[in-house]
């Protein structure tokens, strides 16, 4: 990208920054602070860009219309960095009242929603589109209520930095008997276990921590991470191959105290919800811009990167019934797959 494009982006985000910090010129009533959590960065850096985390994202979003929208009554204080604690202590924070706020993605909130696991589905949205209409729709709605009985009400959900994908040292990856022999690097879960393996490939659990070294020394031979994820650990350094199958569309939300949902009137509640709308508009455009200049920077760097034809990936997507047997047996409400599936075909055809 040439030096001028570089600079308007750095001006736009700067300007979107202000505007969202403006709304600080209000002085909050005593007790009406809003603590929102973040365990990451508040930027990310794709390249020789950097651009805003989509959950940091969403805060902002979230902050500049409850602030506007209440008038100064309250104040949403921003927390970054994981200076509140890691994912985990965040939500546990939430549950006592200490923050009112956090972001975490679906692997972080199944440690308290397990049903949220639904959407680990491989190769469940053909496009990012559906999945945002499913979200956005009856099923998501009636989903997200039933997680608010755990305490944590979804105000803003949005994808994690785009889909994930397959990458590895020894071949182009086109169709799954690609992957036969290949050792991938999954997360300590069942879901990712069951969907390589019935890919034909290994999968063995490497910390996240540890992995550029495990796949240096060959003690795997690939991984699957979302192309930002996989820039901003510098895994194109020893991985000279990326495959676009998308077999996982992470999500992650803003979530807020129900309990605190719950004590405001009704008023304040639909600021609140109109605040998560305008932040999950901010995540997911953020989500799209960040995924595609990450393609575009993996190729940038000599990394050989496959989009697989659609008869192609349809090889792939052996992966979907162990993982489907898997959440039948272990999900509280084993009919929310066919509900899933059920919603993804009327939005598909309706």
């Amino acid at each position: 990208m040439k030096q001028t494009g570089k600079r308007m982006v750095s001006l736009l985000l700067g300007i979107v920054l202000m505007i969202a910090l403006s709304t600080t010129a209000f002085a909050a009533e005593d007790g009406k602070i809003v603590k929102l959590a973040f365990t990451d960065s508040p930027t990310l850096t794709i390249g020789d860009m950097s651009i805003y985390h989509p959950s940091y994202a969403a805060m902002l979003a979230f902050k500049g219309a409850f602030e506007k929208s209440t008038g100064g009554e309250y104040s949403v204080e921003l927390y970054p960095n994981g200076v509140l604690g890691d994912a985990a202590s965040t939500m546990e924070q939430m549950l006592t009242g200490t923050i009112t706020g956090s972001t975490p993605a679906d692997g972080a909130l199944s440690a308290f929603a397990p049903d949220i696991q639904v959407f680990t589905i491989p190769y469940l949205f053909d496009n990012p589109t559906i999945a945002y209409d499913v979200l956005d729709g009856d099923f998501g709605r009636q989903f997200f209520e039933k997680i608010a009985e755990t305490g944590f009400r979804v105000v803003a959900s949005y994808d994690n930095g785009g889909y994930r994908n397959f990458t590895n040292s020894k071949r182009e990856i086109r169709t799954a008997a690609d992957m036969e022999g290949l050792n991938i690097r999954v997360q300590d879960s069942p879901v990712y276990l069951e969907m390589v393996e019935a890919l034909g490939a290994s999968a063995t659990p490497v910390a996240f921590l540890e992995l550029y070294s495990a796949l240096q020394t060959g003690v795997v031979d690939g991984q699957e991470n979302s192309a930002v994820t996989t820039l901003g650990a510098s895994l194109d350094e020893v991985q000279p191959y990326c495959t676009l199958d998308g077999h996982l569309l992470g999500l992650a939300f803003l979530v807020i105290s129900d309990t605190w949902y719950q004590g405001l009137d009704a008023d304040t509640q639909a600021k609140v919800d109109e605040a998560g709308r305008e932040a999950t508009i901010a995540a997911r455009g953020t989500c799209r811009y960040a995924e595609a200049l990450a393609v575009d920077t993996l190729t940038q760097k000599g990394v050989t990167v496959y989009s697989p034809t659609a008869e192609e990936l349809e090889t792939f997507k052996v992966a979907q019934q162990p993982v489907i047997d898997y959440l039948k047996q272990n999900l509280s409400n084993p009919s929310l797959v066919d509900e899933l599936f059920a919603a993804i075909d009327s939005v598909e055809n309706g």
